[in-house]
């Protein structure tokens, strides 16, 4: 258990605000690459649920808290368990075999015995201490709850507190390069890191109209990879193919498809003839949750505050499908390893699969990561027509012989579209940064990282970062989604920005005289 984690308590508190501003920066968001890939005038006009976020209110605030209804408490009975790969709503068995759930499942009345006036009286009698028994178990149960939402107030846990930054290291390759020499000097991660000192390539998909391609297949040197909304899968030598590739990209998409070399260069745009290009009208979004003792303020807090996510992404993109995913963590060791809810879109079902868990264990720094991530990559995800995201809340990296298969898990999770979004926690260091930034690079996302502007919990190491904007969490967590499902980069809004870190525009830094050293 890392002793030292700053709590996340706010961390999808603030989530309410999901889209607030959307008919400003819709319109003003620029493209990764500086142009506008939406300028086609048939193209540019917002699909049905962007046109309901032009009509919301864009002005800042949380009016969303306000507009959402009050999210219903959730139940205590135990979640259903599951010994398979993740059924919906389903748990899954740790690694020895032990059942996930750690409520514990009424007891079915014992057999009445037969026969006679003597056998009926025993059955009642035996009937009426079992329902006693089951009123005691019930109301232990209300009481547990009832406590539980004390400790919540308590606790004193409000929206809007915690302060984050973010970024993007494919628009920045300079960066990760001073990155990936300082990891390389690092005992623990100069193999790893090795993999990463190649060349790299953003590849960038679009249609014969400029649009960039979402869900179109790609192929490089056997490493499968999707596109996500944006267009872009990302391309790394060392990891992906190795000395012995070639570097030849297959792309398809329905019945199109075209072979490319790639060059050597920070991007590279192909356009794939035949091929008509969409924006996503499903999101699926999965929760990836170190649920070890360091981490509880984070669990109770996603318990209280996971409808209001829902309900202000319906909010404002209305006609999205929303599906939501858990998966909680801990180590070997613990009473789980892992436990894993695969998607649904039954938010009652989802919110009471999350509000029972609970923090515990963890012992050393390292976590069980890699099984996480390897559960994150079976879920059902969506196959067509999707924005899938995963947020990574963590504050320990894997286990350093583990750190390969958990990025081996997010190549999985690449091939399927997923961008996978991490949440460093006060807890990460130079080993969890770079394994939680290499995840994000690989799928095209962008790293976050809580600040101690909020001046909640414990100090935060400063990331190996030369430009940011610190900024509300929740807004940062909105512009990932939006992004996701618009097919463009969302930059801040200022209204949220807090402070300016270094020099750069559009998430692109200014090149600074001096790195720093890696935070052991």
């Amino acid at each position: 258990m890392r002793r030292y984690s700053m709590p996340l308590t706010c961390l999808f508190a603030l989530l309410p605000v999901l889209g607030l501003g959307c008919s400003k920066m819709e319109a003003a968001a620029p493209d990764y690459a500086g142009g506008d890939y939406y300028s086609d005038s048939e193209y540019a006009e917002a699909p049905a649920y962007e046109e309901a976020a032009k009509s919301a209110d864009p002005s800042p605030g949380y009016a969303m808290a306000d507009e959402a209804a009050p999210a219903p408490t959730a139940t205590a009975s135990a979640a259903p368990v599951d010994v398979g790969e993740g059924v919906g709503g389903m748990a899954d068995m740790d690694a020895d075999g032990a059942m996930m759930m750690e409520a514990e499942a009424e007891p079915a009345p014992a057999p009445a015995p037969a026969g006679g006036r003597k056998g009926g009286r025993a059955k009642a009698k035996m009937a009426k201490k079992a329902e006693s028994k089951a009123s005691s178990r019930r109301e232990a149960k209300e009481a547990a709850k009832i406590a539980r939402e004390r400790d919540r107030v308590a606790a004193n846990i409000q929206s809007g507190t915690l302060t984050a930054g973010s970024f993007d290291d494919n628009l920045n390759p300079w960066v990760f390069d001073r990155f990936v020499d300082q990891a390389m000097a690092q005992p623990g991660l100069s193999s790893l890191a090795a993999a990463f000192a190649g060349p790299r390539t953003v590849l960038r998909v679009q249609d014969e109209r400029g649009r960039p391609l979402g869900n179109a297949k790609v192929t490089i040197d056997g490493k499968h990879m999707t596109t996500r909304s944006d267009g872009r899968v990302v391309w790394v030598g060392g990891w992906d193919s190795g000395s012995q590739g070639q570097g030849k990209a297959t792309i398809s998409h329905g019945n199109s498809r075209k072979t490319v070399q790639i060059a050597d260069q920070v991007e590279q745009m192909v356009t794939l003839d035949g091929a008509q290009a969409s924006l996503p009208s499903r999101l699926d979004v999965a929760l990836v949750i170190d649920a070890t003792g360091s981490m509880g303020d984070e669990l109770e807090y996603l318990k209280v505050e996971i409808r209001d996510i829902a309900e202000a992404i319906n909010h404002h993109f209305p006609g999205v499908e929303q599906r939501f995913a858990l998966v909680v963590y801990r180590d070997k060791g613990d009473s789980y390893v892992t436990r894993s809810f695969d998607f649904t879109t039954n938010l009652d079902s989802f919110q009471r699969d999350l509000s029972e868990q609970s923090a515990g264990g963890g012992g050393d720094y390292p976590e069980a990561m890699d099984a996480a991530m390897a559960k994150a990559a079976k879920l059902s995800w969506s196959k067509q027509d999707a924005a899938r995201v995963t947020f990574l809340v963590a504050d320990a990296p894997p286990h350093q012989d583990k750190a390969d298969d958990t990025l081996a898990a997010v190549d999985k999770l690449r091939a399927k579209g997923v961008a996978v979004y991490p949440v460093a926690s006060s807890g990460v260091a130079g080993e969890a940064e770079f394994v939680m930034r290499s995840a994000a690079l690989l799928t095209g996302a962008q790293y976050l990282f809580l600040t101690d502007d909020s001046g909640v919990g414990n100090p935060h190491a400063e990331p190996h970062i030369p430009c940011y904007t610190v900024e509300q969490l929740a807004p940062l967590m909105v512009r990932a989604v939006r992004s996701e499902l618009s097919g463009r980069r969302v930059e801040t809004e200022p209204e949220f920005a807090v402070r300016t870190v270094g020099q750069g525009q559009g998430g692109v830094c200014a090149k600074p005289r001096k790195s720093k050293k890696m935070a052991r």
